[in-house]
Formats: structure tokens, C-alpha cells, sequence
């Protein structure tokens, strides 16, 4: 579990220029747990890039080490994104690029890495896709984007997500029942209608910051229309008080493999 920690976890701290995501897995039963972390820094010299893995990823049976990345217990460094990650990205030469960046309520021009985290680098041809680190915005709270999961497999969800309009305040249900994950949480607009659920990677953060009596807003970011993909419908932004001393995803599961 993360939570409230010693600041002596210099692993975990992002420095001035610093941005992070990081790398999950989607298990065959659905869940998905993160296996990596990805560290750009941006100077006056230009950028870099820092790459681990997670302890979580020695938990899973199956999983592959993601290409060119083939040893466990190695940092990878270089001052290029990891091919893993660049090939997630859109070329900007593609005819639809434009309409691509627009579903992520951003423009042509957005930097690439931005996009990368926006887009969550997902593909329907494998098990990876990446998830960003929750920020403090100016005003002190905790804040961080997310699509909707699961809006196919929810019935009549797909019209509810029609229904949403930017600025609307969503409810959060907890779901202890659910087969996949008993941490789910399920996204309902305020009428009651449920448009899907909080993403696993995100779930863990929602309860601490629940635990900790903070009190959870989402709101609904951007809606896109149902030609989109589903994965893609609903962008939300999540904005809680942030705890004194608390650091997210810092539980055991996001433990680096290196020193």
C-alpha cells in the first residue's frame, strides 16, 4: 500500500524538470498492474530518459520483459525514448493524426511525451499500456487525467457516456463484488447512471486518498463521440486535497528492482 511516507524515499521524489509514467500490464483475467517506471528529465542541455522495473513484475506469470528492455534488475538510461514507448506513439505524418490528438483534447503541436502519457500507449495488439504519475497542481491539491475503462462491457453505457458533458461532476461507487478486482471502483453520472469504472492502476490512489479523508472529485474532461474507440470516450480529471506526507504509488508493488 502507498500512503504517507519518510521523504527519505529519494526514488519516488520528482525533481524540478522531471515527468513520469509508468508502464502496466494487462494480465489475461483482465487486471493490470504496473511492471515499470519511466523517468524523462528535461534541461537547458536537452532530455534524457531513465527506465526500471518494478518489483510487481516478478509476480506475473507469463509476463515478458518489454522489448529492448530485457533484464529485470537493470536501469536503463538513455537520452532517447526507449523505442518501447516511441513506437506507442502516433507518427504526426499520418493524415488522421490531427483527429487522433483531438480525442485527447490536445492539438498538433503537443509534446510528444504529453501525448504518449494522454493516450495512455495503448494497442489492442499486446499487454502494455502506460499510466502517468498524479501531479500537484498550483493549488496544492493532487490531481490526474484518466479514460474511463470497460464502457463495452456495461450495458447501456456507451448512451450514458453521450449523456455527459464537459465540467459534470461523476460519482464514485465502490465495487467489492466485482470478479476481477475487489478494489474496483465504478464511475456513475450524478443520475445514477454508470458509465464505466476508475482505471486499476488508479484504484489504489482513490482509497488512500479516501482512507485519508480526502475528500475525491471527478469530473468529467473531455467527451468524445461514439465513433471513438470505447477506450477513449470519456476523459476524466480526479482532484483530491493532498495529505500532509503523502506520496502516491509508492506501495510495494511499485518498489524500483535497482538502487
Amino acid at each position: 500500500m502507498s500512503g504517507v511516507i519518510p521523504t527519505a524515499y529519494g526514488e519516488f521524489m520528482l525533481q524540478s524538470g522531471e515527468r513520469r509514467l509508468y508502464a502496466a500490464w494487462r494480465n489475461p483475467d483482465g487486471l493490470i498492474r504496473p511492471v515499470g517506471m519511466l523517468t524523462r528529465r528535461s534541461t537547458g542541455d536537452g532530455e534524457s530518459y531513465r527506465f526500471v522495473y518494478l518489483k510487481a513484475a516478478e509476480q506475473f506469470d507469463g509476463f515478458k520483459c518489454l522489448p529492448g528492455l530485457p533484464d529485470l534488475h537493470r536501469a536503463y538510461e538513455s537520452e532517447c525514448l526507449f523505442p518501447v514507448f516511441r513506437n506507442r506513439l502516433m507518427p504526426r505524418s499520418r493524415p488522421d493524426y490531427g483527429d487522433f490528438v483531438g480525442e485527447l483534447d490536445l492539438d498538433v503541436e503537443t509534446d510528444p511525451f504529453e501525448v504518449l502519457v494522454r493516450s495512455e500507449g495503448w494497442r489492442a495488439t499486446d499487454r502494455v499500456e502506460v499510466f502517468a504519475q498524479p501531479e500537484r497542481a498550483p493549488d496544492g491539491r493532487l490531481t490526474t487525467l484518466f479514460f474511463v475503462r470497460g464502457i463495452r462491457h456495461l450495458e447501456g453505457a456507451s448512451r450514458a457516456v453521450s449523456e455527459v458533458r464537459q465540467g459534470d461532476v461523476l460519482e464514485l461507487e465502490d465495487e467489492p463484488g466485482n470478479p476481477v478486482n475487489p478494489q474496483a471502483v465504478l464511475v456513475s453520472t450524478r443520475t445514477g447512471r454508470r458509465v464505466g469504472w476508475v482505471p486499476d492502476c488508479l484504484v489504489g490512489t482513490v482509497h488512500e486518498l479516501q482512507e485519508l479523508g480526502s475528500d475525491v472529485e471527478v469530473i468529467a474532461e473531455h467527451v468524445n463521440p461514439d465513433t471513438s474507440p470505447s477506450h477513449m470516450r470519456l476523459m476524466c480529471r480526479l482532484r483530491a486535497p493532498w495529505p500532509d506526507g503523502y506520496q502516491p504509488l509508492t506501495g510495494p508493488e511499485y518498489q524500483p528492482m535497482t538502487a
